[in-house]
């Protein structure tokens, strides 16, 4: 045989193709295999890689594309801003201005251009030219020793227009960012001004735009940011505008500022009638209300205490009347529990200090205690647990106050008691009415009812009867349990008896006169005795119910 034997170009060719075919064959092989586990696709790897790359927002693209976007255009502002103020000095404030403009219209043509690629470098040079702009228009009269235009009226009407324009074109451009940056120079405008009526409507104006354009496009970003900037632009008008130069300091007349806080807590306040249909969650809503609740307190305060330390009584009984009102209302027509309660708990903290106003202190303390019931009541007419527990830390921050602040007053003590023990009744009735799942609430007031019954009790009666009234309160309790068929007042009833044995032995047995002490011993003895009593008869009788008939042999 010979093996040197040279093939046809015709065996060759089939030798190539029967070849290529199994190369095919391994190939879809090691494809299902890979497909199963077995291999690892090196094409898919590098996709999924990719995907990674693109979408974490720490990866080296997106600092790249993003941070130094911001940076560059930072600093490419500033640049431009270093030249205005160059030619300004060199050739006055005309050529400073036409150079700000030709230099935003560059800005915008350059972004125009790199729209389609280079999306967020284009929306960072339009920012970029818009503040350019306003930089140029603000420079006419303002922060110049030789305005170009003498009348401040005139600027200020072209800075709110070039903002209006922005928020025009954030609007059309759907750019939240846009809108924050425009809302941004617009509280910037009215403090420019440094007038004070015209500061704080711009200022007012300002808010219901920003909720306008929650309702129209739900910009929840600029909603929460424009909280903060707005009662922070009204406190920087408080402490006379430093912004302007002038010195820090309060101003000398309050100027009706009030009426515009009132403006924008009102306007914040409306956040629970926009519908923006499942766009997020009802978490949103309560953050702004939380929000301006605590933004608008806080310069409250300051207002109050500047300008209103002698008078503030019907500022706090105005907002606590407008507030139940509105939480009424808020109750018939949204479905949210969180808004109603919201704002009755802020009606009654206002009314709260209303009534601390007008009777001081400790005369105020008996109307902060019985306007607990009322906040009750409250709470079960809006089944509303957040009322409850807002009550209860209302109600046990006055009565820590009064013990910690003030001497025993026998009515004061009594009327804590009372209302405490009140309370833990009416939280187990209205248990289901008000969704509580626990009785946590209720064993608090029941907690109070127990020491405040031992303290009143003891500065109310003479020293030598104390031992027997705290005897009595057991007794009392004890009645209570058999009455409501509740065990915590049983318990109550053994601590206390437990507390008045120690304090007969510790205290009165060294002090008390002979026949008083005889009687003290002889009540509590009985008392322990009967209750000693009442609970082995229930004892053997459900041990009794257990056990059944026996059977006989």
């Amino acid at each position: 045989m010979d093996v040197d034997k040279k093939m046809s170009p015709e065996e060759m060719m089939e030798k190539i193709n029967s070849f290529d075919e199994r190369i095919g064959r391994i190939e879809s092989i090691l494809r299902i295999r890979a497909r199963a586990g077995s291999f690892y696709d090196l094409g898919d790897l590098k996709e999924e890689d990719s995907n990674q790359e693109i979408t974490n927002p720490l990866s080296e693209s997106r600092v790249f594309e993003y941070g130094l976007a911001w940076i560059g255009s930072a600093v490419l502002l500033l640049g431009m801003i270093f030249m205005m103020s160059f030619v300004t000095n060199k050739f006055g404030g005309v050529s400073s201005c036409f150079l700000g403009l030709a230099s935003a219209a560059l800005t915008f043509i350059l972004s125009r251009y790199l729209k389609q690629t280079f999306t967020y470098m284009a929306l960072m040079f339009t920012i970029c030219g818009h503040l350019l702009i306003y930089y140029s228009l603000l420079k006419l009269h303002f922060f110049i020793n030789a305005p170009v235009i003498g009348n401040q009226w005139i600027v200020l009407g072209f800075l709110i227009l070039s903002v209006a324009v922005m928020f025009y074109l954030a609007v059309k451009s759907r750019s939240e960012f846009t809108a924050i940056v425009a809302y941004l120079l617009i509280l910037l405008t009215a403090l420019f001004a440094d007038r004070t009526y015209f500061t704080l409507t711009l200022l007012a104006i300002a808010t219901g735009m920003v909720m306008y354009l929650f309702e129209k496009c739900a910009w929840k970003g600029l909603l929460i940011i424009s909280i903060f900037l707005v009662y922070l632009a009204h406190a920087l008008w408080l402490i006379g505008n430093p912004l302007m130069g002038h010195p820090a300091g309060a101003v000398t007349s309050h100027q009706n500022n009030i009426i515009f806080l009132f403006l924008y807590g009102g306007i914040y306040s409306l956040i629970p009638f926009i519908k923006q249909k499942g766009r997020f969650s009802s978490d949103i809503y309560n953050a702004v209300i939380i929000i301006n609740g605590l933004a608008f307190s806080l310069m409250l305060l300051l207002i109050v205490l500047t300008f209103y330390s002698t008078n503030y009584i019907w500022i706090f009984l105005g907002i606590s009347v407008m507030c139940l009102l509105y939480s009424v209302i808020l109750n018939y027509k949204i479905d949210r529990k969180f808004d109603s309660s919201f704002y009755a708990n802020f009606s009654f903290m206002a009314l709260s200090i209303a009534v601390y106003g007008n009777s001081s202190l400790p005369g105020s303390y008996i109307f902060l205690g019985w306007q607990s019931l009322v906040v009750l009541a409250m709470a079960i007419w809006f089944k509303s647990s957040i009322i409850v527990v807002m009550n209860t830390l209302l109600y046990t921050g006055i009565l820590l106050a009064y013990l910690t602040t003030t001497q025993p007053i026998d009515s004061y003590s009594i009327s804590f008691t009372l209302i405490a023990a009140i309370s833990a009744r009416i939280l187990t009735w209205q248990k289901e009415r008000l969704e509580l799942k626990t009785n946590v609430l209720r064993n608090v007031y029941l907690v109070i009812t127990f020491f405040t019954m031992l303290y009143a009790l003891y500065f109310a009666v003479p020293k030598d009867y104390i031992s027997i009234s705290w005897g009595l309160a057991a007794i009392i309790y004890m009645v209570l349990s058999v009455i409501l068929k509740n065990v915590e007042y049983r318990w109550m009833a053994i601590l206390t008896l437990v507390v008045t044995v120690f304090y007969l032995f510790i205290f009165d047995l060294s002090k008390m006169e002979m026949g008083y002490r005889i009687i003290a011993f002889i009540f509590l003895g009985l008392t322990i005795l009967g209750v000693s009593f009442y609970y082995t008869k229930k004892l053997k009788r459900k041990k009794d119910e257990y056990s059944g008939p026996v059977e006989q042999g």
